[in-house]
Parts: structure tokens; sequence; C-alpha cells
């Protein structure tokens, strides 16, 4: 079997019965397909989550020594559809309704339950997946108590956090924007065309204490925020970087404690 042999719709039966076991960490991958301005794919949302998460496994085995590699990491098939109403003025928005998604999610999760799968991962590459993610765990967590559920929500809002002096505009900001396109400029740069990046277009939204619930031909007139000509493989690069350490660094201190947390951690149960 190969070392990185992790992506179910790769393994056959036997590779998934060596993958799975109490300590397996299974990967829940959702995205969505929309437009995101003239330069970038309909389906950028998907695409980076899916190579975000081969680029930090492949780097946690690559790591290990033969004899040490437990093989348990399993990434389920991305959802390539997420919640997509407020892109709908857009051509060719495949959009889920809400109450789809969460349940699309759920029955993602149980299913997980089911084989004694109890450590997730959920990576979301959409703003609009954010609600129902929450939901979903939510709901299944209540079922099952003794299940880990964990979600990187919002990677493009993460990164301009965690690195100020990463991007030059809006920390990165916008869909399609700066942080976006050098993402894609990183992983896929064969489907990103800069030639066609709009211009800059920062929303003028009143602040960020009270939110409003935008429809995005509100926004913008071009399927894009944010300054994707400002992107650069280098940004992008610097994107993985960050990420790549939140998610090593998240499953080091969970592996250390052995996946409990809270009271559970203190007493040992």
């Amino acid at each position: 079997m190969s070392k990185k042999n992790y992506m179910l719709e790769n393994m056959n039966a036997v590779e998934v019965n060596k993958h799975q076991n109490s300590k397996s960490i299974a990967f829940v991958l959702i995205g969505s397909c929309e437009n995101h301005g003239d330069h970038l794919p309909f389906g950028s949302d998907s695409l980076f989550p899916v190579s975000l998460v081969q680029l930090v496994l492949d780097s946690i085995l690559n790591a290990k020594s033969e004899e040490d590699k437990d093989h348990n990491f399993i990434v389920l098939p991305i959802v390539p559809y997420g919640v997509s109403i407020h892109h709908c003025d857009y051509q060719m928005t495949i959009s889920l309704r809400s109450s789809t998604m969460i349940s699309l999610i759920e029955d993602l999760l149980k299913s997980l339950a089911s084989n004694g799968i109890r450590r997730v991962i959920i990576l979301n590459g959409h703003d609009g997946n954010i609600a129902p993610a929450e939901t979903a765990a939510r709901n299944i967590k209540n079922e099952y108590p003794d299940m880990v559920i964990a979600c990187l929500e919002s990677w493009w809002t993460l990164v301009g956090q965690k690195n100020k002096n990463a991007f030059d505009v809006w920390e990165g900001l916008g869909h399609g924007g700066e942080a976006e396109t050098s993402a894609l400029l990183a992983v896929r740069p064969d489907l990103v065309n800069l030639s066609l990046a709009p211009e800059q277009t920062i929303p003028n939204l009143p602040g960020e204490d009270i939110r409003i619930y935008w429809k995005f031909n509100e926004l913008t007139a071009t399927g894009s925020t944010g300054a994707p000509k400002l992107a650069t493989v280098e940004k992008g690069e610097e994107i993985i970087r960050i990420l790549t350490k939140v998610i090593l660094d998240f499953l080091e201190k969970m592996d250390s404690n052995d996946w409990k947390y809270g009271i559970s951690a203190i007493s040992g149960k």
C-alpha cells in the first residue's frame, strides 16, 4: 500500500481496513461551485481544500519513519457543492439549500460514526457552508457524544490574521481576491488567468460589529471582491505554510492527549 494512499475514493477494501482503526482521523471536505470572477475556476472552493489536505498529510507521512506510520488518515471525497444562494445572480451558480447541506453533512458524519470513526476534521472552502457545518456538527455531536468534530471554517480569514504582513490589501480578503487567487496560483496555476482579473473592489460596508446578510451582486459587478491582481505564487505558498502549521499543531495537541479535551482531558476519561 502506498504511504500516501489516504484518499477514500482511491482505496480498495483491503486498504480501507488497514487505515480504519480506533484512532482513524477522517477529513470531510466541503466546497462550492460558483463564479469567482473571470480569472478563477468555478471549483476554486473545492480545489484548494483537496490540495491542502494532500500537502498536509504528505508532510506528516514523509516525516515519519516507515515503522512509525499508522496509516490512519482517511480523506472523504470532497462535496463539490455548497450553499451559494447569495451568488445566484451570477451564471451557473450550483447551490444547495441550507437544509440540504445540513442533512448532507449530518449523513457523512453519521456514516463515519457507524464505521467506528470518532475523530473528524471538516475542511471548509466556502463561506456559505460555515453555518450549515456548525449546525450539522452540533446535531451529530449531540447524537454521538464521544465523537470529536473539529472544523477549519474560514481559511481565507485565518491566514490574514496569522500573518498581518502576508497581503497588501484588506488582509487578503475577498471572493476570488488576493488570498484566494494566490492560493490557486500555488496549487493549480493552470486554472488561473490573471490577465482576466478585475480591478480591486473593497465592498462599502458599515463595519464588522453588525453583519449584513448581503447578496453578492450588491457588493460587486464582477463576481469578485478584494485585489486579485496583487496575487502571487509566493503569497499562495505562505498561505499553505500557515494552514499546514495550523493543522499540524492541532493534530499534535490532540494526539498528545489521545484526542481528549476539556474535562475529559483533565480526568483522563
